[in-house]
């Protein structure tokens, strides 16, 4: 009867290692976004904010997945329409789409969203970076993928969707 309890014990101070070892686990705060039927998210460090989409300034000459500049708290903002980079089929923007402020290596961009969804935390482990991505025209502009309760999340490689040699020449402006 003894080696029996001790088993519990044992069973149970197992349990107990499990359970702290998944707290102490490295997770990442997404901020999740909807582009036509697809999720994407962004960490939330590299988000400065989320607005409403406020009066765009066409910029003549930018590539056509800048939609303009904005004035934001007294800084130009160049604005991409998050569809057209991502090659995806246009639409109109419903009282929905918002202005996500993003923010990498000293750069700023707005990028126009259908709809911000919600903040989830995701082990750091359960990121996959699919070596098939990279035949995709955008894949440079993706980090990796995670799933969640409610499907796959694309996640956003910040660095290089607000910048590029075309950028550039819109921030110059």
């Amino acid at each position: 009867m003894n080696e029996f309890a001790m088993s519990q014990h044992d069973a149970a101070g197992y349990d107990q290692y499990d359970e702290t070892e998944q707290q102490h686990e490295p997770m990442i705060r997404l901020i999740t976004f909807d582009l036509a039927d697809e999720r994407y998210g962004v960490e939330v460090g590299q988000v400065r904010e989320i607005l409403r989409i406020n009066q765009i300034f066409p910029v003549p000459g930018a590539p056509d997945y800048v939609v303009g500049i904005t004035n934001i708290r007294g800084s130009v903002v160049t604005i991409i329409d998050g569809r057209r980079r991502f090659n995806l089929a246009p639409a109109e923007y419903t009282e929905l789409a918002r202005m996500v402020v993003l923010e990498a290596n000293d750069e700023i961009a707005a990028v126009l969203v259908d709809s911000v969804s919600d903040v989830i935390d995701v082990p750091r482990s359960q990121v996959e970076s699919n070596p098939k991505m990279n035949a995709r025209d955008d894949s440079p502009y993706i980090s990796g993928v995670v799933t969640d309760d409610k499907g796959l999340i694309i996640l956003l490689k910040v660095e290089t969707f607000i910048t590029d040699d075309a950028m550039d020449a819109v921030a110059g402006f």
